[in-house]
């Protein structure tokens, strides 16, 4: 279940990754429309929301919460490098 929580929460990041006009332009070349901005910031938070209830359920309150700290920092580090190269690819 915590791989799970892994993927969720880089769904997350990359999502809210794509709620920001300067990622947007780096990643799919265009800036998005205020509609799908606000729903990729949206579906962002709300994927990490998910993620922090994965984590919980299947290590407990305190584990989960501990488990949920690091798996937001992998999750952070494999959108940001991702990032990263699609923006040099460009």
């Amino acid at each position: 279940m915590i791989a799970a929580s892994v993927l969720v929460a880089i769904a997350g990041f990359a999502a809210l990754c794509l709620g920001m006009s300067r990622h947007q332009r780096d990643v799919v070349g265009k800036s998005l429309s205020r509609r799908s901005t606000w729903l990729a910031k949206a579906a962002g938070w709300l994927a990490l929301a998910s993620s922090f209830v994965i984590a919980l359920l299947s290590e407990g309150a305190a584990l989960g919460a501990i488990y949920w700290v690091g798996i937001l920092t992998l999750a952070a580090l494999v959108v940001a490098l991702c990032t990263t190269a699609l923006s040099r690819r460009r």
